[in-house]
């Protein structure tokens, strides 16, 4: 397997182990099948493979117990139509080498969240609420980003740290595509220095990153029903 996809797999997975740690809700990890034992958190999946070749029948009886539910196919290999479940999300894993020479600061605008305040006006902003709750703010894996314009949230991101090879980022969004402008994944860097950056992404989303120096590793899809 391609390192940076192993990397942005590995990256994803403790993401949401962390999440749901967060939540207090149970999950498993058995043969390569990532499963939660309660209902997620909104926006996150009941399930998620972290290896190839887990199968479609494994991933449906991992979330048996959950009419609606989405689950997250980390390799683009499982067919769960005939179970009811419908593609919501068509992606790919990208992968950028560490930045050299990464800045000394964020970029004007660009803050780390530190107050329960801020991160209820930033989850509101990015119809976030609910899935992190006040615990993330003291949990040494999250950096919660947010860009202002004259004292008004416009965008934002998040970085996770789970200690693998791979810094994750996520949920950047905002006004005049601050992923496109390079500017978050300056302030990520000058928060996280010589450290590689996966993501997944499609559409404009993925052109900006590839065009900001991301290379796609593999396919990254979400099903739901």
């Amino acid at each position: 397997m391609d390192p940076r996809l192993r990397a942005a797999v590995d990256a994803s997975r403790h993401w949401y182990d962390d999440v749901f740690a967060l939540h207090g809700i149970p999950v498993r990890v058995e043969d390569g099948l990532w499963s939660a034992l309660a209902a997620p958190p909104p926006w996150h999946s009941a399930a998620k493979t972290l290896e190839p070749a887990v199968g479609t029948e494994r991933v449906v009886r991992a979330v048996a117990g959950l009419e609606h539910c989405a689950v997250a196919d980390s390799f683009g290999e499982i067919e769960p139509e005939r179970h009811g479940f419908q593609l919501l999300i068509d992606a790919r894993w990208v992968h950028r080498d560490p930045c050299r020479g990464a800045p000394d600061q964020m970029p004007g605008g660009w803050s780390v969240i530190e107050t329960v305040d801020d991160l209820a006006e930033w989850a509101a902003a990015h119809d976030y609420t609910d899935v992190l709750p006040a615990g993330v703010l003291q949990h040494p894996a999250f950096r919660i980003l947010a860009l202002r314009h004259d004292g008004s949230l416009v965008g934002g991101a998040v970085t996770h740290d789970g200690g693998g090879g791979a810094l994750g980022l996520s949920n950047t969004w905002g006004e005049g595509s601050p992923t496109a402008s390079g500017e978050v994944l300056a302030a990520v860097a000058a928060l996280h220095p010589d450290r590689a950056v996966t993501d997944f992404a499609q559409g404009a989303e993925l052109d900006a990153l590839l065009a900001a120096g991301f290379t796609a590793v593999g396919p990254q899809r979400v099903w739901v029903r």
